[in-house]
């Protein structure tokens, strides 16, 4: 814990740091690039699906729309993203959260950094921009000029209360007060006792459920096993992510239930017969030994760094009985 002071009527007073919130991966020791799968066909080396699952809340979850509205007991609040009334998770806040996953652990270039951070970090970090020369999270998940092969719908309210919730005054983090020599890696908020404070807020309850819904296109058993991997379905490295804001506060953390996955059958035969394929369900104990093998061609073609990914399971670790912090940390 470090210290910090500020002024008072008494003078400068000094007051003890909360321990910080967050923690860092290490980069890997390089990026390993290749060409990306392309959309103008379905290949027969590679899968195409649909997962479908369920998103649980560990604990309260508020991802802002940018509006203050009045709230019930008149005092103004700020609410979260709806869709015809109904609290949702946006696609892209999902897609978001698991592709910082991949890109942690695996050899993957650093996206959408900050100047101060793009002037620390080696040269061959810098986001891909060779559109037919990706690293493996780009290509699954989209780059400048190319669209990936993972999307995600709006992950809708199925069940689970909406609340007021009143959080601790969260502020951005400091730049420009002393020069970055060398990036400490990539950042992960952990999991803990959630705290409270002033700020009223428009959050779902914890053990609020969200449907979701993953269209998959075009990639190998694996990569599927990375993905399953980001989801948290490792079997030896398992944890939660968070999403949303207040996450140094501790919400936002989320639990991903796969209940199913539609894998397309004959791809080809789509476009070429009137009468379409059925899609071959995988679901219990069928959809978790294809789980396992995709996890474990993964770690065969070395996509999952296995150092990497051990720290952010510790780092991600769920439960955790630490508490969050109130004020500065």
């Amino acid at each position: 814990m470090g210290q910090y002071q500020r002024g008072g009527s008494g003078g400068r007073q000094e007051e003890q740091a909360a321990p910080k919130p967050f923690a860092f991966v290490q980069l890997p020791s390089s990026v390993k690039r290749d060409r990306p799968t392309r959309h103008d066909r379905y290949q027969h080396n590679r899968t195409t699906g649909r997962i479908h699952g369920t998103i649980k809340a560990l604990s309260p979850i508020y991802i802002g729309s940018g509006i203050i509205d009045i709230g019930d007991d008149v005092e103004l609040i700020k609410t979260a993203v709806k869709t015809g009334g109904n609290i949702v998770i946006p696609g892209s806040s999902l897609k978001g959260a698991i592709r910082s996953v991949v890109e942690a652990i695996s050899e993957s270039c650093l996206s959408k950094v900050s100047t101060q951070v793009r002037r620390a970090m080696p040269r061959w970090f810098s986001e891909c921009r060779q559109k037919e020369n990706l690293c493996v999270a780009c290509r699954m998940f989209g780059a400048m000029g190319f669209q990936g092969n993972i999307s995600i719908q709006d992950a809708p309210r199925i069940e689970g209360d909406i609340v007021t919730k009143h959080v601790p005054e969260l502020y951005a983090p400091g730049r420009g007060q002393r020069s970055m020599r060398e990036v400490p890696g990539r950042k992960f908020y952990m999991h803990g006792e959630v705290a409270t404070g002033s700020t009223p807020v428009e959050a779902c309850e914890k053990e609020t459920q969200f449907r979701f819904v993953m269209q998959v296109d075009n990639l190998k058993q694996s990569e599927w096993g990375l993905l399953f991997t980001a989801l948290g379905h490792h079997p030896e490295h398992s944890f939660k992510l968070k999403i949303g804001g207040a996450k140094p506060v501790c919400f936002g953390s989320i639990d991903f239930q796969i209940d199913e996955i539609q894998v397309q059958q004959h791809t080809g035969s789509r476009y070429l017969n009137w009468d379409v394929p059925q899609d071959t369900s995988r679901t219990n104990e069928e959809l978790e030994t294809w789980m396992q093998t995709c996890v474990n061609d993964a770690e065969t073609d070395k996509l999952i760094q296995q150092e990497l990914l051990s720290q952010l399971a510790q780092i991600l670790k769920y439960p955790n009985d630490r508490n969050c912090p109130t004020g500065l940390y």
